[in-house]
């Protein structure tokens, strides 16, 4: 450990490498990240990349150097697969601590492969999934249950995902429900506007979602419908016949319920009753939430789908407040950056009464690193190079270390303003 740095801030750093490969044989060496610990890693990407991961664990204090090697991989886009991936080289140095890592090797859809190496530093930052590699787990969270409802793949990573990793690494159960397959969202990123992955979107997107839940360490469905797309023009276009925003409620709501049974959330998040913004999925998204939690508890509705069970408190996300954005514009420009927000703030209708209902503000900001991770996983969706990351993240912690909710309804006792979306739940 350097010298000047506290145990307690060393041991909260995770870091993911991530490189998309997108030819044969090629070698991508990650930059050296900085931290307590210094981590360099190299990935060959062997012919044909698999789609398998390997967990491993290992006890170390410093990583001189860490080669993952993807080798013997014969991949027929999950027809028949055999992989060999191996960490070598990890060289302790001093006293040693217990640090895990999942390697992965995914091939993409347009023909490309992610492979990534993900390191946590103590136990409290590993996914749920791998506790059973960590003795003695004190997790705050254990038996809690939380459900996040979205309407397209890489909502779950846009809205609410630092407080998502925050909870799942305190032991919590998290399971998104995702409403559409994207199919009709456009490509945002140029690097990813390529014929072969417009070609494949449907599948693209899939598999975007699967590393970041891998990421986020979290569990994810889909309900099975398919994205209305964005409506332009003047006037807008009917939307597409078959769309989820075209479903009939009750159709939609009964797939939701049949979710919330099996899963038995004490916790659901979703959007306000505009949708958060008003693309017609993000609208209707709300519509099946609040209509399924509803009716979840309730065993009049939908008999067929499962034994009722209600759950305990449901939320809006908010997520982008004037108030918010107007911290981060401020800060920019007082350490001499530029903003991008400035031009926004100025055209903002701003409307005090929806920001006077924020009820709850969960910080998160160690968490923003994972975040950050699972947003480049949607790669077709997101621009590294642009606005999502233009702001330092250390100026984001500083300025506003929380992702923040509306409490909507609650079947428990609590008091208000909240820190947890789990206040007046644990211990029941």
């Amino acid at each position: 450990m350097h010298p000047g740095t506290s145990t307690d801030v060393a041991s909260r750093w995770v870091r993911t490498v991530t490189r998309l490969v997108p030819d044969v044989g090629v070698k991508c060496s990650s930059p050296t990240i900085e931290w307590s610990d210094a981590v360099a890693s190299t990935v060959q990407r062997a012919p044909r990349a698999p789609e398998v991961s390997r967990t491993s664990t290992c006890t170390v204090t410093e990583w001189a150097s860490t080669t993952l090697k993807v080798t013997s991989c014969e991949d027929t886009l999950g027809v028949d697969s055999s992989y060999a991936a191996q960490a070598s080289q990890l060289r302790p140095t001093r006293a040693s601590r217990t640090t895990a890592a999942i390697v992965t090797g995914r091939r993409h859809a347009g023909g490309a492969a992610y492979l990534s190496v993900r390191v946590w530093s103590t136990r409290s930052m590993v996914p749920s999934r791998l506790w059973s590699m960590s003795p003695d787990p004190a997790r705050p969270g254990e038996g809690l249950r939380l459900m996040h409802v979205h309407a397209h793949p890489d909502d779950e990573s846009s809205k609410g995902a630092a407080s998502t990793a925050k909870y799942v690494a305190e032991g919590v159960d998290v399971h998104v429900a995702t409403c559409t397959g994207g199919e009709r969202g456009s490509i945002l990123n140029p690097k990813m506007d390529r014929p072969e992955i417009a070609a494949n979107i449907t599948e693209v997107r899939r598999q975007e979602m699967e590393r970041a839940r891998d990421i986020l360490g979290i569990r994810q469905d889909w309900l099975g419908f398919v994205d209305s797309g964005w409506p332009e023009g003047d006037p807008k276009p009917p939307l597409p016949e078959g769309c989820f925003a075209l479903v009939p409620l009750e159709e939609a709501t009964e797939r939701l319920v049949r979710l919330m049974r099996d899963f038995k959330p004490h916790v659901v998040t979703t959007y306000d009753e505009k949708g958060g913004y008003p693309h017609p999925d993000h609208i209707r998204c709300h519509e099946v939430s609040m209509a399924a939690f509803e009716a979840a508890g309730d065993p009049e509705r939908f008999p067929d789908a499962g034994e009722p069970w209600q759950p305990l408190k449901l939320y809006y996300h908010h997520g982008w407040s004037y108030a918010k954005i107007k911290a981060i514009h401020d800060a920019m420009l007082e350490h001499g950056l530029e903003s991008p927000y400035a031009e926004r703030l100025e055209k903002w209708d701003r409307d005090e009464s929806w920001e006077k209902r924020l009820t709850t503000r969960v910080e998160c900001s160690e968490y923003f690193g994972v975040r950050d991770q699972a947003l480049l996983a949607h790669a077709t969706q997101i621009d590294p190079d642009g606005f999502w990351f233009s702001i330092p993240r250390e100026l984001q912690v500083a300025a506003w270390p929380t992702e923040d909710y509306e409490l909507v309804t609650s079947h428990v006792e609590t008091s208000l303003p909240e820190d947890d979306l789990f206040a007046g739940v644990r211990g029941r």
